[in-house]
């Protein structure tokens, strides 16, 4: 799993979402479609002044495909999806913003492995069997609140059809991997160290994925 669990995280989206658009006199309400790397989504903004904007969105993305590792082909489900609550400063009164908030975090990615020959876990030089280890399990998740810090611009400052561009960062916390098996060998304190190991191995090796990379293009119709 190792490096291919961040490799999963980072390329699995290839759809999105983003923070906010300017909506340039109060009280101006907005909607907005974007795409990017938190998946499909839609906002709503509105305009408390010339210079502050605030948004609840919605993102979602899923992806499903087979990826080997360790000698273990995987079936793997990345899920993505994030609520969010987001301000936004606008110092020039501008399309130029500067946007804060936090974000419901429901992204997770889960992995599903039946080996049919014998498998190394953990660190335990010695492997086991299909039987002892059946079907494998593993999920990687995050803090389920993160805040989110970024910059952004968008070309809405009448009414009518705008164009939006985001980049931030998700400050999602440290990964969280766990793993369960079926196998005879499940409720074996030996092996259950291994899967534990196995779960060490893995948060170490994405232990520097706290921060996910937020970049969306939108477009949104201001009213």
């Amino acid at each position: 799993m190792k490096k291919s669990i961040y490799l999963w995280l980072i390329g699995g989206a290839t759809l999105a979402a983003g923070p906010m658009v300017y909506a340039g006199e109060t009280g101006g309400v907005s909607v907005e479609l974007k795409t990017g790397t938190l998946g499909g989504g839609v906002e709503l903004n509105y305009a408390v002044s010339p210079k502050f904007t605030v948004g609840l969105g919605l993102n979602k993305f899923t992806r499903s495909f087979s990826d080997t590792t360790d000698d273990i082909d995987y079936d793997v489900d990345l899920d993505l999806q994030s609520i969010a609550l987001l301000a936004n400063f606008h110092p020039f009164e501008g399309a130029f913003r500067i946007t804060a908030g936090v974000m419901s975090n429901g992204n997770e990615l889960n992995m599903t492995a039946t080996p049919t020959t014998d498998t190394q876990i953990g660190d335990n030089p010695i492997p086991y069997t299909p039987a002892q280890i059946g079907t494998l399990k593993g999920t990687v998740d995050f803090n389920a609140t993160a805040p989110y810090l970024g910059l952004g611009w968008g070309k809405s400052s009448e009414k009518g059809f705008g164009l939006t561009l985001d980049i931030g960062v998700l400050f999602q916390g440290a990964p969280n991997v766990s793993f369960t098996a079926s196998g005879t060998a499940a409720s074996n304190s030996t092996f259950q160290d291994n899967l534990k190991q196995e779960e060490a191995n893995a948060e170490d090796d994405i232990k520097g994925f706290t921060a996910y990379p937020v970049v969306s293009l939108g477009l949104n119709y201001r009213f």
